[in-house]
């Protein structure tokens, strides 16, 4: 075995630890990402049955009282979205987010080794950025992304091979994470070397070209949505201009990736933090011109997302409809990429112990990603010892297979609301529903919606404003369930026949249908 082998072997098994890890503790692999739970891995389950029945679109009706259409699915054309279609969800998951791993894993690879000579801080640097690429569930775009760098910078000669990859991983790509993939990528070939832009101009135009017209191939519903009469809830997602100092302390702390309160939040930024917050202070200092060059891109990205933040802009960009689909805070989707790539330039250009002490937090970083979504309910489970304690960090505990066959049973084709529960467990379990959390919907919806919670809303100000200005959760919120106001009335005109709720109620609008279905939940009926 050679060396250039061994070092792969070695970080792909590190790497294969925070699947192994949670397995042996708990009998299944755990995700830290509600995200994917609550919302794209449900989403890729119904594309599956799509697919699996016969193109039977009617399947999206399970969502939102039936008032989504089959082009608001954002992967329903990617060609991974196979995988749903044929085997289980969870499988389908974890097969993609390794896939999306040795991508990262494998691309950045290619770069690095380029970049400079030493073949262990290749594979070093490689394992980090698969570490810290967020949201494995967003297609390959970002997983890639090195590789075209390495493309249009570093190979001349592009061979059946190469075009093979751009068009595969490009028709993988969700234009809505990488609607800022163009711009982003150009920026940073000129920050590396700006004569490429010039002298390799017909080549950028092939693979970029190439890769951009394949990712928008299977976002075609995404850009029919575009033309539609009709105005999608992101529109609001800058209707909101925060107070100078928050949004200025938020930004500060979004540099460095430091978690903004005290939670378990803590385990997921804490590995990132520890590589990240070293590396930013030591290019102030490096000699590497690129390195600072990148550093000064990184407060570009987060000077943006401040000034979206601020009325004057808020103002400017509501005049506009790209945000019909697009989400202007996806400009911070590549940091990860630009943090390891500093990370390259700076070991090139530092003294030994400089690098020894980055080499020793990258490999601290590497290994806390593996272990942070087991470590909260590890902490739980066998430090606290939480009675009956549910580890909603895996598939079966979150979505309760065996409870909502309960449910299924009774409500059958009825649709449900749920109170303090994730409402597309439900439809994991293929129960209808009138809530849950949606990227892309009408706004007309989103208004509909909040008539059911309006008066929950009224008594608590940070849920009118994550409502109002964001609203991807549908939810029927409620700040005590001792005193339940949402009104039942109007969620039964949009749908619901049922309510499940974590808590008892008391209500004469609801009648308990079943007390003992789980101990997670009861499930009643409005009258």
């Amino acid at each position: 075995m050679t060396n250039k082998n061994y070092y792969h072997y070695i970080f792909l098994a590190i790497i294969s630890i925070n699947y192994i890890f949670p397995y042996i503790v708990f009998g299944s692999i755990t995700t830290f990402y509600h995200d994917n739970l609550d919302s794209i891995i449900v989403y890729n389950k119904i594309i599956g049955e799509i697919y699996r029945e016969g193109f039977n679109f009617n399947q999206v009706k399970i969502f939102l009282a039936g008032e989504l259409e089959f082009y608001f699915l954002r992967h329903i054309f990617k060609p991974f979205i196979l995988l749903y279609s044929f085997l289980n969800p969870e499988l389908a998951y974890w097969i993609t987010d390794l896939l999306f791993k040795i991508t990262s894993y494998l691309s950045f690879y290619c770069l690095s080794k380029k970049i400079q000579n030493n073949n262990f801080i290749s594979f070093l640097s490689s394992a980090l950025f698969s570490c810290l690429a967020p949201f494995t569930t967003l297609g390959f775009g970002l997983a890639i992304f090195p590789y075209l760098l390495y493309l249009t910078i570093y190979k001349s000669k592009i061979n059946i091979k190469h075009y093979l990859l751009i068009v595969f991983f490009g028709l993988n790509t969700d234009i809505v994470a990488d609607f800022l993939f163009l711009p982003t990528i150009l920026i940073l070939i000129y920050l590396i070397d700006k004569k490429i832009l010039l002298i390799k101009i017909n080549h950028l135009i092939k693979i970029l070209g190439i890769f951009f017209m394949c990712s928008l191939l299977t976002s075609a519903n995404l850009i029919y949505l575009l033309f539609l009469d009709f105005k999608m809830h992101r529109v609001e997602f800058v209707n909101y201009a925060k107070p100078f100092l928050d949004n200025l302390v938020q930004t500060i702390l979004n540099i460095f990736k430091f978690p903004n309160s005290i939670n378990w939040s803590l385990f997921k930024l804490i590995p990132y933090t520890i590589i990240l917050t070293p590396i930013l202070f030591i290019v102030l200092f490096s000699k590497n011109n690129i390195a600072k060059k990148l550093l000064i891109f990184v407060f570009f990205i987060h000077l943006v997302i401040f000034l979206f933040n601020t009325k004057f802009i808020i103002d400017i960009s509501n005049n506009y409809n790209y945000l019909k689909m697009f989400n202007p805070f996806w400009i911070s989707y590549y940091l990860p990429f630009i943090h390891s790539l500093m990370l390259i330039f700076l070991i090139k250009g530092s003294s030994v112990n400089t690098k020894k002490f980055l080499i020793f937090l990258s490999f601290v970083s590497i290994f806390l990603f593996q272990l942070n979504s087991s470590l909260v309910p590890i902490h739980k489970k066998f430090i606290m010892k939480e009675k009956d304690y549910r580890n909603i960090y895996t598939f079966d505990e979150y979505f309760l297979y065996e409870d909502y066959k309960k449910i299924k049973k009774i409500v059958k084709e009825k649709r449900i609301i749920s109170i303090n529960l994730d409402p597309l467990a439900a439809v994991m379990n293929n129960i209808y529903v009138i809530d849950g959390y949606h990227a892309i919907y009408p706004l007309s919806y989103k208004k509909k919606f909040r008539k059911v919670i309006e008066k929950e809303l009224s008594v608590n100000k940070f849920l009118k404003d994550y409502y109002d200005n964001w609203g991807s959760r549908v939810y029927a919120f409620n700040n005590d369930y001792q005193n339940i106001l949402i009104n039942f009335n109007i969620a039964k005109d949009i749908g619901a026949d049922y309510v499940l709720s974590k808590n008892n109620i008391e209500n004469d609008q609801l009648l308990l249908i079943c007390d003992d279905c789980s101990k997670y939940f009861k499930l009643y009926k409005i009258k």
